[in-house]
């Protein structure tokens, strides 16, 4: 019986029952075979609310396509099974896909996925070698992982189910995405050896030519290729340039025909003046310096879902002039974001140009803290910047000495495409909210039309960092990153923050901080409702009945409402057990209120007291015009007797709210009526 998750599965029994039962017998064992192989990793999860019928018929047009695919050509087919076309049936959108065995392919085929906003149901795919006679029939297959086989070809086939696609138009779109994303992993893959070849040959070059600089940076050059080489990147495109003078300025030419991988897909390159570059473009493209390293404009769509990272090794006459480049893209490997960064090549000799330049002795702690940030800072970061940008940012970093700030270090690209921008927030403070203001407020302050894309790094620090790429048109306009980072702490601040800066401006500091430490636990419903300004109203009625153990309140007028409207709200602020709504209700209704709604807050302070804020929202009865400023003394007053028993609880007590009399006026009438 097949097996899942180490148990036995009864359908999938089922399933190779119908295959010995259904298919010719010449090829039963083979399609029994595929479906062990398919369905080996699948769990028990994904078996539910399935059907052996379906799960037969899948497996028979998988493999259906699987026998007939005998070339190199991927097969893709995105439909919509259903039984009276197919002969079996699924609520997804079924992708099939038979291709030729390579790397990248299960990551680069779920990015592509979700690049379409799609989200997979299922995905089952099966690496496999396979033996074909003469005829291309398939006689013999195994797991890739068998060493056994003599295969003619590996093959990987997929079987994913995403959500229901209705039109025949988005089925085609799935299938040309899925084909050109497979181009750039065959593209990559295949011409994998000759891209290396060239990097080997441009190592070569390097060793034997002569560069600009000194011995140390030709060393560290050397040494970070030779890296590179080792398997810490991967290869996906290659090509040469040569640079050429014009009248009156300098071009980057493309020698397409050198073209490998990825960059095959661009035949035709126009020729790049350097003087649309910026002045620090400029300098890097034809300065000194032996390496660019920066990232492309386009994201991956194979392997990672990321920038591609650009890597030109320039080269040099004798005179130290450039005169042509050695452009590779691709990406990173593990290896580079993992090891410390005092072991990779040019990162390590960057990290202590830095270090030694910041003016800290060797072994002080200050020293040890550079070390410690460098350790953590994002390695493109380190790689992109030259020394003096790495220098700024990394000693503001330290200076912050993890206070309770927000701090903005800004990188412009040298070549006038993005900012980057390091935001560190007090890790407390940081939310998902926060993070989508920042977000926000960056894009407005850099003038960029895209979404600005983050990456948020966790420590042991008391700070969470983000990194934010900020892409726009130009880099040229002046920003005044102490303004933005200003705006960041206001947006970092949260409810309590705000409290506290509003008691001290109107108790003072000393005052404002023994009552912050007092009440240090409003409840969020309250914090929701009212704001920080407001509440220092709640707090002296709060310190008041703290003091006599009365019974405080506050009648009053929401300052949103109109003219005219008769919406009024009452806070009563009680000590100890909260206050039942049996006793209040009768007492408001005789005030001529109509309750609509009430809010209770529980207000814990550091002293172990319960407070309690009881917000009641009301119509006040009756179509006369009143004034909230006049009858709100007066209401209190009463409302207080009347808690109190010194005042009868009657229905002349709306005469207070209804024609401003005042509650010995009220207890006059009583008294006639009862005469």
């Amino acid at each position: 019986m097949a097996l899942v998750n180490g148990s036995p599965s009864v359908i999938l029994k089922n399933v190779a029952e119908l295959i010995k039962k259904k298919v010719p017998s010449e090829s039963a064992d083979l399609v029994a075979q595929f479906a062990t192989l398919l369905y080996k990793n699948i769990s028990s999860l994904d078996l539910t609310e399935r059907n052996e019928s379906d799960m037969y018929g899948a497996t028979l047009s998988l493999w259906s396509a699987f026998n007939e695919h005998t070339d190199k050509e991927p097969v893709i087919h995105v439909f919509n099974p259903s039984v009276t076309k197919n002969g079996w049936k699924s609520s997804h959108t079924v992708i099939e896909v038979i291709v030729k065995d390579m790397p990248f392919l299960v990551d680069s085929i779920r990015i592509a996925l979700n690049r379409l906003g799609l989200s997979p149901h299922l995905i089952l795919n099966s690496p496999l070698k396979i033996v074909r006679d003469k005829d291309k029939n398939i006689i013999e297959m195994a797991s890739n992982i068998d060493k056994k086989i003599k295969a003619t070809s590996q093959e990987t086939v997929f079987f994913i189910e995403i959500d229901s696609q209705s039109s025949q138009q988005e089925l085609d779109n799935i299938k040309e995405e899925l084909l050109s994303v497979v181009k750039d992993i065959t593209l990559t893959v295949d011409d994998w050896q000759p891209m290396l070849d060239q990097l080997n040959n441009t190592i070569a070059e390097v060793t034997k030519g002569k560069l600009p600089g000194g011995k140390q940076a030709k060393a560290d050059t050397i040494e970070f290729l030779t890296w590179l080489a080792n398997n810490n990147f991967t290869l996906m495109g290659y090509r040469s340039y040569d640079v050429e003078a014009v009248k009156g300025d300098i071009k980057l030419k493309a020698k397409v025909e050198s073209s490998l991988g990825l960059l095959k897909n661009s035949n035709t390159v126009k020729s790049r003046l350097i003087s649309t570059l910026s002045a620090s473009g400029r300098e890097v493209a034809l300065g000194s310096n032996h390496l660019i390293l920066t990232k492309t404009n386009s994201r991956s769509r194979v392997h990672r879902p990321v920038q591609l990272d650009y890597i030109g090794v320039k080269r040099f006459d004798d005179k130290g002039n450039v005169i042509g480049e050695e452009r590779f893209i691709g990406l990173f490997g593990s290896s580079y974001y993992t090891n410390s960064a005092l072991d990779l090549p040019l990162i390590k000799s960057k990290v202590q140009q830095v270090c030694d330049s910041s003016g800290y002795a060797h072994g002080t702690h200050a020293y040890k803290a550079l070390i410690n940030i460098l350790e953590t800072f994002p390695r493109d970061e380190i790689l992109q910047s030259n020394v003096v940008e790495l220098l700024q940012n990394v000693l503001g970093i330290f200076q912050m000495q993890e206070r309770d700030y927000c701090g903005l270090f800004v990188r412009r690209d040298a070549f006038d495409r993005f900012y980057s921008c390091m935001v560190y927030v007090p890790r407390e403070r940081y939310t998902t909210k926060l993070r989508l203001e920042t977000q926000l407020l960056l894009q407005e302050a850099f003038g960029s039309d895209e979404e600005v894309e983050f990456t948020t790094y966790f420590s042991e620090s008391v700070q969470a960092r983000t990194h934010y790429i900020v892409k726009v048109k130009s880099t040229k306009a002046d920003i005044d990153v102490k303004e933005i980072e200003k705006n960041l702490n206001e947006a970092a601040r949260n409810w309590d923050d705000k409290l506290a800066s509003a008691l001290a401006a109107n108790k003072g500091e000393v005052a404002a901080k023994a009552l912050c430490n007092k009440y240090i636990k409003f409840p969020q419903s309250y914090k929701d409702e009212v704001l920080p300004g407001s509440a220092i109203v709640d707090i002296e009625k709060l310190e008041r009945v703290s003091f006599s153990d009365s019974l405080e309140m506050l009648f009053y007028q929401p300052v949103e409402e109109r003219a005219g409207s008769r919406f009024v709200k009452l806070k009563l602020f009680h000590k100890g057990d909260p206050i039942h709504l049996s006793d209040i209700l009768p007492m408001l209704e005789n005030f001529g209120l109509r309750v609509i709604g009430e809010s209770p807050y529980a207000i814990r302070t550091s002293e172990g007291e319960t407070f309690w804020i009881l917000d009641f929202s009301m119509l006040l009865n009756g179509n006369n015009a009143f004034e909230i400023y006049t009858v709100q003394t007066l209401f209190q007053e009463a409302f207080a007797k009347v808690w109190e028993g010194d005042l009868e609880d009657d229905g002349f007590n709306r005469l207070i709210l209804g024609a401003g009399l005042r509650r010995t006026q009220c207890f006059n009438f009583t008294c006639f009526c009862k005469i």
